[in-house]
């Protein structure tokens, strides 16, 4: 039986939303409650023309790469140094759970006190929101590896750091991938939602502005930027990446 490629079942499902997007903006006839597909087109191109989507793109990437990155190498050592004591990774996940439980969102208010209106509370939101399932992707993938290794290279004079470096951190590489690639999902949300309440750049500002102004239209452009871009994040980068060790890690 002939199937489908998943990718033109997955691009005849978008050009089904677009035109039911179509159908209902006509239906409806008000641009200023919900603009065509091609209004938002249009909108995209005025952006594009002007400077500043292109500029906004890269505030936000820019953000987006500096607090992942600084996250990455942070929290990383940390939570690899908490797992290697079951005892020690067991009194800290309750805390961390708890901390979790707060949405970063409800934290930016307090950031913009503790900061002000500026790129730093865009960060700290940032850190908050990737931090915590970087945390437990590393501590998960540490805490699967099997004791025994490590208690087997112990007798033959293995010092801790040789044991990391040649038994943890090759054991819990899959559990990175998937910390690294939700840090940069949830980063790139908490990005656009501190941007779009701080007001300081970027993408956030941009929907800030166009809400400001009441244009509906540029409001649905930019979010359609901001999901194409976290698309070519997400598949010409991280999904690659995670293929290869994926398959690596399943040959063993």
């Amino acid at each position: 039986m002939f199937k489908l490629p998943v990718w033109l079942l997955q691009l005849g499902t978008l050009v089904a939303l677009v035109a039911a997007w179509g159908v209902a903006s006509k239906l409806m006839n008000n641009p200023s409650v919900l603009p065509s597909p091609l209004a938002c087109i249009n909108a995209i191109g005025t952006l594009i023309a002007r400077g500043t989507l292109i500029w906004a793109a890269q505030a936000s990437f820019s953000t987006l790469l500096i607090g992942s990155g600084i996250c990455i190498i942070v929290v990383i050592p940390v939570a690899m140094l908490l797992a290697l004591s079951r005892r020690t990774a067991a009194f800290i996940q309750p805390m961390v759970r708890f901390i979790s439980s707060v949405p970063a969102i409800a934290l930016i208010p307090l950031f913009i006190v503790w900061f002000g209106f500026n790129q730093k509370a865009v960060y700290a939101t940032l850190l908050y929101t990737a931090a915590i399932p970087l945390f437990f992707s590393v501590l998960t993938g540490v805490q699967k590896i099997p004791p025994v290794y490590a208690s087997s290279l112990r007798p033959l004079g293995a010092s801790t750091s040789r044991i990391i470096r040649d038994v943890y951190l090759p054991g819990a590489i899959p559990g990175i991938v998937v910390g690294i690639r939700l840090t940069l999902s949830y980063g790139w949300r908490a990005v656009i939602a501190g941007e779009l309440i701080v007001g300081s750049n970027g993408l956030g500002r941009l929907l800030a502005q166009a809400r400001a102004s009441n244009q509906v239209d540029q409001i649905i452009a930019v979010m359609i930027v901001i999901c194409l871009l976290f698309l070519v994040i997400d598949r010409l980068l991280l999904n690659p990446w995670d293929q290869v060790i994926s398959s690596r890690w399943k040959a063993l």
